[in-house]
């Protein structure tokens, strides 16, 4: 059975912003239906930061962000693909801060919508229970 599941391996990054003294994370809603922080699988050669720093810009046009490199965080979970077959995903995050006036420019082929918001909306609007578990403990590490 060990030989059905598949390894995925992905990285991104856990975009924020301060606007009047509260942090508010960036969400996108994905064309499959579910909201998570951005990210994507690397490039031939790419480090985890290089492919962090593309997929943000990719999915998001924020090409300029500041990113903690430090401290990388792992979300661990598996799901079934619409043929059966398992798949075990590991996705490297970077929490990054970015401009509070910069614009969204979502990918129109993999974003559908795109939504800034405090934890607790962040919290609320995260599709699964592994991002917002990733989502409480980036947020108890930013302070």
């Amino acid at each position: 059975m060990g030989s059905d599941i598949k390894q995925d391996f992905s990285c991104g990054v856990i975009p924020y912003r301060v606007v009047n003294g509260v942090r508010q994370f960036l969400l996108i809603q994905h064309n499959a239906g579910h909201w998570a922080f951005p990210k994507g699988h690397p490039d031939e050669g790419e480090t985890h930061l290089e492919t962090a720093r593309r997929e943000l810009a990719e999915e998001t046009g924020i090409d300029r962000v500041t990113l903690d490199e430090d401290r990388p965080f792992e979300e661990h979970y598996a799901f079934t693909k619409k043929g059966g077959r398992r798949v075990q995903k590991t996705v490297v995050y970077f929490v990054g801060e970015v401009d509070a006036d910069k614009p969204v420019t979502l990918q129109q082929a993999e974003v559908s919508d795109h939504v800034w918001a405090d934890a607790p909306g962040a919290r609320e609007r995260m599709t699964f229970e592994e991002g917002r578990s990733l989502l409480d403990t980036v947020v108890a590490y930013l302070g």
